[in-house]
């Protein structure tokens, strides 16, 4: 892969997870681009190592593994970038057994604080899925599964969620939701 190709990767990911309008699954990562806007960034060497040092599909999950954990710019200029990627594949490969875990304290949750339902807001507090990730006893993972599952973004009108909301829909084309999660999301009514 040759570096103006990591350029429009970025570039298509950049709009993806920050602005509300560019679905890539829509695009299919189609930005536009010139090769002169290229030549002249200041980031040029870092396209040129991630060309160079990953193939394709790591680069997307590099980036993508970046946006999700809050770096605006992907990880381009960010030294932990590596690191940020290497922790969001653990995650990615303990998804099943995170998901279950996950699953099993929102319904220890559920039951110590009599909540009826997970994903609705009552006196004056947040949905219990959201607190939960917001006190990081959840993952973006299962957040997102969940709305997958439940479409729980779609029902909330809370501004100060907005945010997450956004990140969930965002990252939603990322994270497969297999038949084993759907079992165990659709048992945590049960």
């Amino acid at each position: 892969m040759d570096p103006f190709e990591v350029y429009k990767l970025y570039l298509a990911l950049k709009l993806h997870f920050t602005t509300e309008k560019y679905d890539i699954t829509k695009t299919r990562g189609a930005v536009k681009a010139s090769q002169k806007a290229f030549l002249k960034r200041k980031d040029i060497i870092a396209m040129r190592k991630l060309a160079r040092d990953y193939k394709k599909k790591e680069i997307i999950d590099l980036l993508v593994a970046n946006f999700v954990s809050g770096d605006k710019w992907g990880g381009m200029f960010d030294s932990h970038a590596s690191e940020v990627y290497k922790e969001w594949k653990t995650r990615k490969a303990r998804r099943d057994y995170q998901f279950e875990q996950d699953i099993e304290l929102i319904k220890l949750e559920m039951e110590k604080e009599s909540i009826p339902d997970p994903f609705i807001a009552d006196q004056g507090h947040h949905a219990l899925v959201y607190r939960l990730y917001l006190g990081k006893k959840i993952s973006i993972e299962t957040l997102v599964l969940l709305d997958k599952l439940f479409k729980m973004s779609d029902n909330s009108d809370d501004i100060f969620l907005e945010s997450i909301n956004l990140l969930v829909k965002k990252y939603r084309p990322f994270v497969k939701l297999t038949d084993k999660m759907r079992n165990v999301g659709e048992n945590l009514y049960k």
